[in-house]
């Protein structure tokens, strides 16, 4: 709500020139009906609705069923992710704008270093990552509730989010204020380590994407990515970006591989023996890892 608000009022406040040579911007809410909370979602859904047709702006919805399914904050992120891409390609939209704040920032990195999703999950969300724009990723909770309240803007409590069965909920209400009592600090400690870690991240990519390149040379299929040999003389640390790398060019996959999965395929190409492939499951779409004469592949 506070980001909708404040979207609003600054694309208002954008009038270089008579609107009949600039068009203004224009913005599409979104919103996804999980299907999780019965009637408050469907009273979520009308408040959201009510709240686009009252600043004039359209609003698309999507229904599904995600009640009583397993890993449901994996397949919820996944379907708004789904839906949103699908806007914004019917839209042209050059943004994908989402109103993650520094609280959420500081759950994604407790549960990438949960995961084991290395230096790249440790480095957290970026204020931009391709079409996704988080314009609130450096401002606090508080800091909306308050501007909430000083604007006397209305919003919705979800009940799910004081479930403490869900990962994120757990980090939020239990391992937070513990850690915060160790270190008052907390968001702002791993804020900066996140800036750390993204730019050791930034150069690992760098030098991820060099080595695949300079491996084209000696290949010959379109799957083939690189000679096992020449990989195994890469510090680990490398190795495991370049796998990384690969896996998120050529899936097309918004994730990265758990770090369980990376050391399957860092062991397959180590022992170098014979044929053998690592199965990447749903998140390579029923893709794997191939080693073949000393050869590795990623078919997707």
């Amino acid at each position: 709500m506070a980001l909708l608000d404040l979207l609003v009022n600054f694309f208002s406040s954008l009038n270089p020139l008579p609107l009949s040579l600039i068009p203004p911007p224009r913005i599409v809410v979104a919103h996804v009906n999980h299907g999780i909370r019965g009637k408050d979602a469907d009273k979520d859904e009308k408040f959201v609705s009510a709240l686009a047709k009252s600043h004039g702006l359209k609003c698309e919805i999507k229904r599904v069923k995600l009640a009583g399914k397993s890993n449901i904050e994996e397949l919820g992120r996944g379907v708004r992710r789904e839906f949103f891409e699908q806007l914004q390609k019917r839209f042209k939209a050059k943004w994908i704008i989402t109103a993650h704040t520094k609280n959420d920032q500081s759950e994604t990195i407790i549960l990438n270093f949960i995961r084991g999703s290395g230096i790249a999950g440790l480095a957290g969300m970026e204020v931009t990552n391709g079409a996704y724009l988080k314009p609130l990723l450096g401002v606090e909770k508080n800091e909306i509730l308050a501007y909430l309240k000083r604007k006397h803007i209305k919003f919705c409590k979800d009940a799910t989010n004081e479930d403490t069965a869900l990962r994120r909920n757990f980090v939020r209400k239990k391992v937070i204020p513990v850690l915060e009592e160790l270190n008052p600090s907390l968001k702002k400690t791993l804020a900066r380590n996140a800036e750390i870690f993204r730019e050791i991240n930034t150069w690992l990519t760098m030098e991820a994407e060099n080595f695949l390149a300079s491996q084209r040379k000696y290949l010959k299929g379109k799957n083939e990515l690189f000679l096992s040999k020449y990989f195994l003389e890469l510090p680990k640390s490398l190795r495991q970006e370049v796998i990384q790398f690969a896996f998120k060019k050529y899936s097309r996959q918004p994730y990265r591989l758990f770090a369980v999965k990376v050391g399957e395929i860092l062991r397959m190409i180590e022992r170098n023996v014979g044929k053998k492939k690592i199965l990447l499951g749903n998140l390579g779409n029923g893709g794997y890892f191939y080693l073949d004469k000393g050869v590795v592949s990623l078919l997707v």
